[in-house]
């Protein structure tokens, strides 16, 4: 197994957006590939018959979706190569309520050397939502549902970071700021790679 940074944000903060064009910028000499687990996931859900599209897995039955998380994550974890994995550190249910995106096993096996949670102000990210249309059953939450969804966001991701030892950076990506959120990702994804040849060169 490679190594794994978990690459995090609410639906909307551009973490994807973030993320691949800070993986253009290190993929050559770092050998990282990307990975959605959502895309894992819906994969696993459709083969057993569960859902139609990604918007139906967030109303899964919560220990149904738990199973689906396990399998996605033996599917990554099988992986021999560096991986950037695109997820959610929680997912907000039908209901308003919220579903760990990872659960203790999930952490341990995966053994991430970094989480890092993409954010960006709730009004941005209430804009953003709305010009997107590929998804046209995402729900439009108000300001204050979106800020309050970050901040549990940051709960749980500071929780993981601690249940598995790792690094945690929350980077900024409002308007203005694309270029050096990347800059930010960046230095975190080669932070990562000097210090495991580090560790590797004292062993």
């Amino acid at each position: 197994m490679g190594k794994i940074i978990i690459v995090a944000g609410v639906p909307g903060a551009g973490k994807s957006t973030v993320l691949l064009e800070a993986w253009k910028r290190v993929e050559k000499d770092l050998n990282y590939g990307i990975v959605s687990f959502g895309t894992e996931m819906l994969n696993l859900c459709k083969e057993a018959g569960l859902v139609a599209d990604r918007d139906e897995m967030r109303n899964l039955n919560p220990d149904v979706q738990e199973e689906m998380q396990w399998r996605a994550t033996k599917r990554i974890a099988e992986r021999a190569e560096n991986i950037l994995l695109d997820t959610h550190c929680t997912i907000k249910t039908g209901s308003g309520s919220y579903f760990p995106g990872f659960t203790q096993r999930m952490l341990e096996r995966m053994s991430p050397k970094a989480i890092v949670l993409v954010d960006a102000h709730e009004a941005e990210i209430r804009g953003r939502r709305r010009l997107d249309k590929s998804r046209p059953l995402r729900t439009i939450e108000s300001a204050e549902d979106i800020l309050e969804h970050k901040l549990i966001n940051r709960a749980y991701a500071a929780a993981f970071s601690a249940r598995s030892g790792c690094l945690l950076r929350i980077i900024q990506n409002n308007t203005g700021e694309f270029d050096r959120a990347v800059e930010e990702f960046e230095s975190t994804i080669r932070f990562i790679g000097v210090e495991r040849f580090a560790t590797a060169g004292k062993a």
